[in-house]
């Protein structure tokens, strides 16, 4: 499809996609569970208006969530509209553990101390209003433009009514709104419902302390809770904007290309990358002239698997509105393949920032009009050559994000030799690593090197990297507050503690390096690299030369082995035997020949002898070149310490271990690269417009107000720190302003887990796109029913629903059918998948094995070869059988729950010193909610402890260590991305839940991820008679089996 034209489809899709995010759920429990930690919270209903609950909190500002409705509505009244028999038991059990539950509500809306209701900021639900289209069978009428047309007018109507001269806010004024919310929503609630919950903000008595912990409060709070409010009107979707806007961008003549090609109705032809015509592509893009220069700086010896530095190459390669796709399978090198990337793309800008004539030159001619910079000096935008760079990492997991800007600027794993030259605005990263929203500043754990990355999204993200440009205390251990005037501050303090703002280190800096300066480091080193690496262009041609010689010996003698066949050392040594071979059947015919002075003779009389022993000459005198040469070739690469080729399949061990040219050699002089990059970015920034702070501080408070300058900010903070994680929900505020394809690269984390309509908006406003993730791990846990989506889906999409389905793909699936490179899916192999990663380094045996039969068809290489490791009191991973008997219709099987908490007990035992309370470092994991509840109500009661510990000198694990302790109890989809050395995987179910068990056991995402937490031991607690004949599940119970038997005492 060409650019420009709109591809119904596309639109479509989108509009299913957005049909979908009206019936997302608001989370009522979880925000009455966070404020009952605070504050009062009151059910409110007609009795509650007249028995003193309301009066208690009247002077009070207050939080009034309207109409609580059970969650699971719009599921049943589907079921009750659709003519079609029940759905079956496997769909009854996804719908229960993944949909959401409990209560959502109508509205919410704040009232002031005095009682007068804030009906100009209400914020209201899409839910109840699409619950009503859906009723009314008008799913046509589900978009953005239909319900803030409708919510505007409410909203206005409200205000009308409310006016100056309002009576009190009472009994009837509550009831009449929420009957009028009814009405407006068309759909009413079951009999019975309360009108609203009621949080009291501010309890007079206690104002300046509930004050102190409202602003803490509001600090923290994730883009999920009052920091979306401020942008959204809607409760219940931080996507249903973007997609919306997404369908006119993709109506203008220059559309986003990225969400274009993520979005077309037909997969993009396909390179087999397993076939020969794959097999010779992954050579070619291998060879050194593809490579990158630029290198995470880890130590030297650490290089690239195979698969990682090929995806790295295409990414090189990659063009604007382009998306490349790469499956990663866990432990396979996700992180270090994003760290060289994001290295790539420094070393990049930088080449750019060393060709200009002087600092001005990387500024545009063309200035910000920000509102507080009055008629001073003017701050000018960056040279457009040096934008396109932005790295914006973006994933719905928010821990992953997260972890991964808090960990690239950490110097453990970076090259020691390097720490003293890498220092990248190095004090001012030590704030930043140490800053908190709302507690004192702390020493981070890990020493950092730079300011590389932030990691934003939410509010108090946001908070904390703007603490780089002020300080909320004015020493580091005060708790903060608002920012202080410089003369506040104690500033010998902060500098004790090595951690400076950006204004304190400028001020301080001694000696900085100039602009010219950094650029002479940075060409030099260069030039250093540009040496090393031309030896491999000139070792390559060589190979190439060698191949080619080879094959021609080859037709003079059939005896000579493939050039692929052998390690060179071998070649080299048969190629000289059989030179010598040649050479002695020369000796032998010359014998026989006419003397030297005579020779001439033997051309006439015996011409045959004579032209063999010429052709045996000449044969001989070839092999001892080829030998020579061959030797000499593998002299030259021992020299440049690379790894190349062995000729073999590239699917071996030895071919994927290590990326081929790639050594210590060169490594070291990417690392030296790298360095000087960093160095050259801080000298430009400092240089060019130092002030520009005061502008990147303001778009971090107001990302909102930055108006037609807002991707011109955003550049200059890229400028600063190069890479931003961000989750998707936070997108739109966080990046509101930046249109069309205007940041340069987006790289999607953890994208199988991502549901497709989550990243549109940051693609949209993308240039290039990176997909990393993995479709065999948990899919999108996507909160509707099954029938539900599927009615949504039929409506928009017609047949092409399931190609777009929400609980059937994800980010990741979608992106892999973008991209024009892949393998067969393990699990479908009439489908692809991206560029797979397939050196695995996490787990030991025998949860590689499982992983890789279940869901890999044993594509993944061990790099641990093999490893297995023995717990010396749980024995080695097995499978622990445990009768399946409920008997209350739970899937929580008590008996399994004794089994893991005698476990538990036995190594809390073994590690318990005098004072030590802390619960084993293990994971709980299960498949079922039912299951978890009931495993943390036995494993985090004191009292089960105190029983089990009763008669040993042992102290109880304390309240709070148990607390901490749940957090490692949970289901599946609540340990994506994480790890442990012990994990126990407890399945619960009796006979009774046989489509629990079948829906668990439908595909391997389940087990595999449960297996692959583990890093070292994992035992599976569940009932074999229910478990271990379901798919994959009897293979696990099969190796686990074996590995016990193989090495019980």
């Amino acid at each position: 499809m060409m650019f420009g034209m709109v591809d119904p489809v596309d639109q479509a899709a989108l509009d299913y996609w957005h049909g979908v995010e009206f019936f997302n759920i608001y989370d009522l429990d979880e925000q009455l569970e966070k404020a009952r930690k605070h504050r009062p919270v009151h059910l409110l209903g007609p009795e509650q208006m007249i028995d003193g609950t309301w009066d208690s909190a009247s002077v009070a500002p207050r939080l009034l969530y309207l109409l609580p409705f059970p969650a699971t509505e719009a599921t049943r009244i589907v079921a009750a509209q659709l003519s079609e028999p029940e759905a079956s038991s496997i769909v009854n059990a996804r719908d229960s553990e993944l949909c959401a539950d409990g209560f959502t509500c109508f509205a919410k809306l704040k009232l002031s101390a005095n009682g007068r209701p804030n009906f100009g900021a209400i914020s209201f639900s899409a839910l109840p209003w699409a619950i009503g289209q859906l009723q009314a069978g008008s799913l046509d009428r589900l978009s953005m433009r239909q319900f803030e047309q409708e919510t505007t007018a409410l909203r206005y109507e409200l205000i009308q009514e409310c006016g100056a001269a309002t009576p009190e806010f009472d009994a009837a004024a509550l009831s009449a709104l929420v009957e009028r919310l009814v009405q407006w929503a068309g759909y009413r609630p079951p009999a019975g419902s309360a009108w609203a919950w009621m949080e009291v903000l501010q309890e007079p008595e206690t104002a300046a302390a509930s004050a102190a912990v409202s602003e803490a409060a509001a600090i923290e709070g994730d883009a999920s809770g009052e920091d979306a409010a401020e942008d959204l009107p809607i409760l219940n979707s931080f996507f249903v904007h973007d997609l919306n806007q997404a369908k006119g961008m993709l109506r203008q003549p220059a559309p986003p290309r990225a969400l274009q090609a993520y979005l077309a109705g037909i997969d993009v032809p396909k390179l087999d990358l397993d076939s020969a015509h794959g097999h010779s592509h992954i050579l070619q893009t291998l060879r050194p002239t593809s490579s990158i220069a630029g290198r995470w700086p880890s130590l030297p010896d650490q290089c690239q698997s195979l698969m990682q530095q090929f995806a790295l190459n295409k990414m090189k390669a990659l063009e604007p509105g382009q998306i490349l796709a790469v499956n990663g399978p866990p432990g396979t090198g996700k992180t270090t393949l994003l760290r060289d990337l994001i290295a790539h793309l420094v070393v990049e800008r930088a080449g750019v920032l060393a060709g200009l004539a002087d600092v001005r030159q990387g500024l545009s001619s063309e200035t910000l009009e920000l509102p507080f910079l009055g008629k001073g000096k003017p701050m000018y935008k960056l040279a457009p050559a040096l934008t396109g760079y932005e790295i914006v990492v973006a994933s719905t997991n928010n821990g992953a994000v997260e972890n991964l800007s808090l960990e690239l600027p950490q110097c453990s794993g970076i090259d020691p030799a390097l720490l003293d030259s890498l220092r990248y605005f190095q004090p001012v990263a030590t704030k930043y690593a140490g800053s908190h929203a709302s507690k004192p500043w702390a020493a981070p754990q890990l020493p950092v090197w730079g300011l590389v990355s932030a990691a934003l999204g939410k509010k108090a993200n946001c908070t904390r990297f703007n603490d780089i440009f002020g300080y909320r205390a004015a020493t580091p251990d005060k708790p903060p507050e608002k920012y202080l005037a410089d003369a506040k501050v104690d500033h010998a303090a902060w500098d004790n503690a090595n951690a400076q703002t950006y204004w304190r280190y400028r001020k301080q800096l001694n000696a900085p390096m100039s602009f010219k300066t950094a650029q002479e480091k940075f060409i030099d080193a260069r030039a250093a690299y540009n040496k090393e690496h031309a030896v491999l262009v000139r070792l390559e041609a060589s190979l190439a030369q060698l191949h080619a010689d080879w094959e021609r010996a080859g037709f003079l003698c059939e005896a000579l082995p493939a050039f692929d066949s052998l390690p060179l050392a071998e070649l080299a040594a048969a190629a000289g035997a059989l030179a010598q071979r040649s050479q002695e059947d020369a000796d032998g015919l010359e014998r026989r020949l006419l003397p030297k002075w005579l020779r001439w003779l033997s051309q006439i009389f015996d011409a045959k002898r004579y032209q063999q022993w010429c052709t045996y000459c000449d044969l001989a005198s070839a092999l001892r070149r080829l030998a020579q040469d061959t030797e000499t070739f593998a002299q030259q690469c021992a020299a440049a310490d690379v790894a190349i080729w062995d000729g073999g399949s590239l699917d071996s061990h030895a071919n994927q271990v290590n990326a081929f040219w790639q050594g210590p050699r060169l490594n070291q002089s990417r690392n030296a690269l790298f360095a000087a990059a960093m160095a050259l970015h801080e000298a430009f920034f400092l240089n060019a417009q130092p002030t520009i702070g005061l502008a990147i501080s303001d778009l971090l408070s107001r990302p909102s107000e930055s108006g037609n300058d807002a991707t011109a900010l955003w550049q200059w903070l890229f400028m600063l720190t190069p890479v931003v994680s961000t989750t998707f929900a936070s997108v739109r505020r966080q990046f509101a302003g930046v249109g069309s394809e205007e940041l340069g690269w987006l790289i999607v984390d953890e994208a199988g887990q991502a549901p497709p309509q989550a990243t549109v908006g940051a693609m949209m406003r993308a240039q290039r796109v990176v997909v990393v993730g993995d479709p065999l791990q948990i899919p999108p846990v996507v909160p509707h029913g099954t029938r539900l989506l599927q009615l949504l889906g039929n409506h928009w999409l017609g047949q092409q629903y399931a190609r777009y389905a929400v609980d059937k793909n994800s980010v990741q699936t979608l992106a892999d059918r973008a991209y024009a490179f892949g393998v067969r899916h393990p699990a479908s192999p009439d489908s692809f998948i991206g560029v797979p990663l397939v050196m695995h380094r996490r787990c030991d045996a025998p949860m590689f094995g499982i992983a890789n039969q279940i869901a890999y068809a044993n594509r993944m290489k061990h790099a641990k070869n093999g490893i297995a490791t023995l717990h010396p009191r749980l024995g080695p991973s097995s499978w622990w059988h445990v009768d399946a008997i409920s008997g209350n219709g739970s899937k929580f099987v008590p008996a399994q729950a004794r089994r893991l908490f005698a476990a538990l007990v036995d190594l809390y035992v073994s590690q318990a010193g005098a004072c030590d309370r802390r619960l084993p470092d293990v994971f709980v994991i299960t498949p079922f909610r039912e299951v978890r509840s009931g495993l943390c109500t036995l494993l985090c009661t004191r009292a089960n402890w105190e029983q089990a510990l009763a008669g040993r000198s042992i102290p109880v694990p304390t309240k709070a260590n148990l607390e901490k302790f749940r957090s490692n109890i949970g289901t599946v989809h609540t340990f994506q991305g994480k790890e442990c050395d012990i994990v126990f995987f407890v399945l619960g179910c009796d006979s009774s839940h046989s489509g629990a068990i079948n829906w668990a056991s439908g595909e391997p995402n389940i087990l595999n991820v449960a297996v692959t937490r583990a890093k070292k031991h994992l035992y599976v607690i569940g009932d074999r008679n229910l478990w271990g004949g379901k798919p994959y599940f009897d293979t696990a119970l099969a190796m686990l089996n074996d590995f016990h038997a193989r090495h019980a005492a």
